[in-house]
């Protein structure tokens, strides 16, 4: 335009505009066709847009030798729907402990969260190393296109685990975590002593794990444990190396026998500060006698 507010229609020179800088959402870009020749001193910019959602926004037109002009201001809204994405992915957590709050948002294909999204969004294990089980509240509805999940656990310990979002027909795979063991409280039998020969060493060795309460192995546990017959139904006599300490949460009792035969003895596995267990029960069957004559004919 002229000084006095005229268009001049002579004018074909190029018109570009932009984002005024320090408007609308940081980090925000005006894509499209932004340089266009003026038609009777009118340039018009059809496919200009910008690629993140926010309030405040000007443009700043400049052609050569003009003034240039900043607009008034306006709003970009998010798009549709069309994607979800874990803005507080799940980390690794003791099992049975509440993880740190999870929270998936509902996104527009340029990644803006729909800010009027309230639908419901529902978690489950989508890969499960330990064969856990999620437990809290697994569906939550949507506050400005975010649902929020505080109250979740997993009973199981495992590297890689991996929750699946799911609002609709959409769905989101998060990051991996892991579940370690909670701290260790008793005890468990997790190779039980078999039927054996009277005084042979009971094979396989007998194993016996320091868990946690959900029942998974702690692998940063020690201490010793000690083993001891339980249902003595002979009176036999354990023989071998009864106390042995934990290598990875497991004491391994590989030289035990008994030397008297019986049926159903059991072994009682105890450690200072930990809740004992009896193992099933078992047999100890007598050793066959060698024949010494031929019979005759």
């Amino acid at each position: 335009r002229d000084a006095f507010g005229n268009t001049d229609t002579d004018f074909t020179g190029n018109v570009t505009v932009d984002l005024t800088v320090g408007t609308g959402t940081p980090g925000a870009n005006l894509r499209g066709t932004r340089t266009v020749a003026a038609v009777a001193g009118v340039a018009t910019f059809p496919t200009i847009n910008v690629n993140r959602s926010g309030t405040g926004y000007t443009l700043f037109a400049g052609a050569s030798g003009l003034s240039g002009v900043t607009s008034q201001p306006f709003d970009v809204a998010p798009s549709a729907v069309t994607q979800l994405v874990f803005t507080a992915q799940p980390v690794t957590t003791p099992a049975g402990v509440s993880l740190p709050p999870v929270q998936v948002a509902a996104r527009d294909s340029l990644g803006n969260t729909v800010s009027n999204f309230t639908g419901a969004v529902t978690l489950t294990i989508g890969v499960n190393p330990g064969g856990g089980t999620l437990s809290g509240t697994t569906t939550a509805t949507a506050v400005a296109g975010v649902a929020t999940f505080s109250t979740l656990s997993i009973d199981k310990s495992g590297t890689g685990y991996r929750l699946l979002a799911t609002a609709g027909s959409l769905t989101r795979t998060s990051g991996a975590f892991s579940i370690t063991p909670g701290a260790a409280t008793q005890l468990s039998f997790t190779v039980q002593p078999g039927t054996t020969t009277t005084g042979v060493v009971i094979t396989p060795a007998v194993r016996v794990a320091a868990q946690d309460n959900f029942g998974n192995t702690v692998t940063s546990f020690t201490g010793p444990v000690t083993v001891a017959i339980g249902t003595n139904p002979a009176g036999g006599t354990l023989s071998g190396t009864t106390a042995v300490a934990a290598v990875s949460g497991v004491a391994v009792f590989s030289t035990l026998s008994i030397n008297n035969a019986g049926n159903a003895y059991t072994l009682a596995a105890t450690s200072t500060g930990l809740t004992g267990t009896t193992s099933a029960a078992f047999d100890i069957v007598s050793t066959p006698t060698p024949a010494t004559m031929l019979p005759n004919n």
